[in-house]
């Protein structure tokens, strides 16, 4: 049995310089203050087993304070640059910089008329496909870890290229999206779903993180794969194989519905370059969101697809992350449960067993008064889950293995 508790104590602030549209410069700045503790041992971000992206060992009290600060100029009104830096401070993080770039991007919108737009966005940025994450900073309105679908994606998946965008408004008042991205640095994408399994947490990796993996013998001087790099997996930075990714995407939205097909696939050659491989990932996300009434909205998201890396290949994982959540709005209050399920297959007989399911259930209750500049949450989260990995203890060097797990999360949050 294990158990999570996790504190929370969150300052927010937001500024603009924006009085009117006829300004050209906005900054939103927000910082976070926490205090967590938790007993589901190690912390993935510090090379250990941990489900949760937080908290440092077993017992250990932490605290950390984490900021965020986007400005965005708009020299027209079909124009807008924006920049987003993330910095954090505190021994929970230790494989993820004390500051980085999130996003940097440009953007172009031109409308066609009255019913058609073509836009388009260079840089590094958050495809729009997630229908959980949508406020400030890729935030979550509903409850406070992300789903395990989406806390991968803010640690592995943040295109750096092009996207293209078509939408048509229809009279009617509904409104259909086609595009397209073509992408690179994300060459890396995989390796943690492979080596360390899926994960809650709230990471959003910055360019050029380096993060923890697990002390596997797969990751060993002595193994097939020693060439790479030891200190972990790097999700954005430099291309590695020279070869574009791609992703294309089609959102449906009206007063009360929105639906999204995606399909993304990087293209990597799956060869080791300057200590790291190009794994070659490819997945599909449908994503569903209803508003049963003005009160009540039920949202879901699932994915399903593959990763492989080295010849043969030398790991090939096929995974799915799925979750259902309702959630709730009554006066300044908001109540979301969320269900998650997840799993890896491993295909491959080469390296570790990289088998890993799991279901879990959140329960969150979210203070956000519109008049007010305080806010709260409360969050509990369950997880059952199975792993078959091996890790090397710091005792005797004998090997440590991570099977069936019960977890439980408590997080408590406070925001001005």
């Amino acid at each position: 049995m294990r158990i999570s508790l996790v504190l929370f104590g969150l300052t927010m602030f937001s500024y603009s310089k924006l009085a009117n549209a006829d300004e050209v410069h906005r900054v939103f700045a927000s910082t976070r203050l926490s205090l967590d503790s938790q007993t589901s041992g190690e912390s993935w971000l510090n090379g250990g087993l941990g489900r949760f992206g937080f908290g440092n060992r077993s017992h250990e009290l932490v605290g950390r304070a984490e900021g965020n600060l986007e400005y965005q100029y708009h020299p027209s009104a079909q124009l807008k640059f924006e920049f987003n830096i993330q910095g954090h401070s505190g021994t929970a993080d230790n494989s993820a910089r004390s500051l980085g770039l999130v996003e940097a991007n440009a953007r172009y919108r031109v409308d066609i008329d009255f019913n058609q737009s073509v836009s388009f966005t260079a840089g590094q940025f958050f495809l729009p496909i997630s229908l959980e994450n949508t406020k400030k900073f890729w935030d979550s309105p509903y409850t406070l870890s992300f789903s395990s679908l989406n806390s991968w994606i803010g640690e592995e998946f943040r295109p750096i290229g092009v996207d293209g965008a078509y939408r048509f408004n229809f009279d009617s008042g509904e409104r259909l999206t086609l595009a397209a991205t073509a992408f690179g640095g994300n060459d890396s994408m995989g390796a943690l779903l492979a080596y360390r399994g899926w994960s809650y947490g709230r990471l959003r990796s910055s360019y050029g993180d380096v993060l923890a993996l697990p002390d596997l013998t797969a990751l060993s001087d002595s193994s097939p794969f020693s060439g790479q790099r030891d200190d972990g997996t790097k999700p954005f930075g430099r291309d590695l194989d020279g070869r574009l990714g791609f992703a294309v995407r089609s959102v449906f939205t009206s007063d009360r519905l929105a639906l999204s097909a995606t399909w993304v696939d990087n293209l990597g050659d799956t060869e080791l370059h300057r200590g790291e491989y190009a794994w070659r990932t490819k997945f599909a996300v449908l994503g569903a969101s209803w508003f049963a009434s003005e009160r009540l909205e039920v949202l879901s998201e699932a994915s399903a697809g593959s990763s492989t890396m080295g010849a043969g290949p030398g790991v090939d994982i096929e995974f799915y992350s799925v979750y259902m959540m309702l959630s709730y709005v009554f006066g300044e209050y908001r109540l979301s449960v969320r269900h998650d399920a997840f799993g890896i297959e491993d295909k491959d007989r080469v390296d570790e067993d990289s088998h890993d399911l799991g279901r879990s259930q959140t329960l969150a209750l979210m203070w956000a008064p519109e008049s007010s500049p305080f806010s709260a949450g409360a969050e509990v989260l369950y997880l059952n889950s199975k792993r078959l990995k091996q890790v090397q203890s710091d005792s005797a060097n004998r090997s440590e293995a991570d099977r069936d797990s019960i977890s439980a999360g408590i997080m408590l949050e406070y925001r001005f």
